[in-house]
């Protein structure tokens, strides 16, 4: 299944929009739109049947969303089965091929929109480890601004913060340190100076979706990297990004040594 997230602040203008039919199948399902966040560590569970703006989608407005909160659609059973200590696969629904997608628009007051999905995979939430992203293939270093918006969904209700890094791999050394915190939405700044094709964005301890946004003359562009093993054509693939990241924790681990 497919979790949804959006995301608030003063920059930005967000909206999300959840569908209710799969991309092979127009047939109206019985399912209904949920939310969920984390609360003296427990999930809390609410209803949003009222964003139901026609029959085929929800609508979530800026108003609507919070950064601490992620959505997912589910059957009215879930009001009896949810656990409130443990995030659980609650459907299948949203399980595709093509991905099922929501659209995820951010737009800047007085500016310009980019839409992208904000889908965040079960098979994520129950896992810890780190994230390398490599910066200048997304981000561009000659746009106004650039961000990064990164989603943290972990199964526990559980607020804790931990470190993301910018790392200058030909250097072997750490340009940049963030506090990002679990289950919410975060929001990093990039210095364009730092957007160097040996510049990596990583993090330790919780896996995330790093979205990158860029803003030139009131417009926005929004994408993520894909796993380092989709750029990456050899056979060995996965034991060379094994090898990128644990390299990429030992510069980590000699700087807090």
């Amino acid at each position: 299944m497919n979790y949804f997230f959006g995301f608030k602040n003063n920059t930005f203008q967000c909206q999300l929009q959840i569908p209710l039919f799969q991309n092979r199948n127009f047939k109206k399902k019985d399912y209904q739109l949920f939310k969920t966040f984390p609360r003296n560590n427990k999930w809390i569970l609410e209803e949003l049947s009222h964003h139901k703006i026609n029959e085929y989608f929800y609508l979530l407005n800026n108003d609507d969303i919070s950064n601490d909160e992620i959505y997912f659609l589910a059957k009215n059973t879930i009001l009896d089965e949810f656990d409130f200590k443990k995030l659980r696969n609650f459907n299948s629904f949203t399980d595709t091929i093509p991905e099922y997608r929501s659209n995820f628009k951010l737009s800047l007051k007085d500016g310009g929109f980019s839409s992208y999905q904000s889908d965040y995979p079960y098979s994520m939430v129950s896992k810890k480890g780190s994230i390398v992203s490599q910066l200048s293939s997304i981000a561009n270093s000659k746009a106004d601004k650039n961000f990064i918006l990164f989603k943290n969904i972990y199964e526990k209700p559980i607020q804790e913060y931990f470190k993301a890094y910018l790392i200058d791999y030909k250097m072997k050394k750490i340009e940049q340190e963030f506090l990002i915190k679990t289950n919410h939405t975060n929001l990093i700044q990039l210095n364009n100076n730092l957007i160097r094709p040996e510049m990596f964005l990583v993090t330790d301890k919780y896996l995330g979706i790093p979205i990158y946004i860029s803003e030139q003359n009131k417009h926005l562009s929004i994408e993520h990297t894909h796993p380092l093993h989709i750029y990456i054509l050899s056979n060995d693939k996965y034991s060379k990004v094994t090898n990128l990241k644990n390299e990429m924790h030992e510069i980590i681990n000699k700087k807090i040594c």
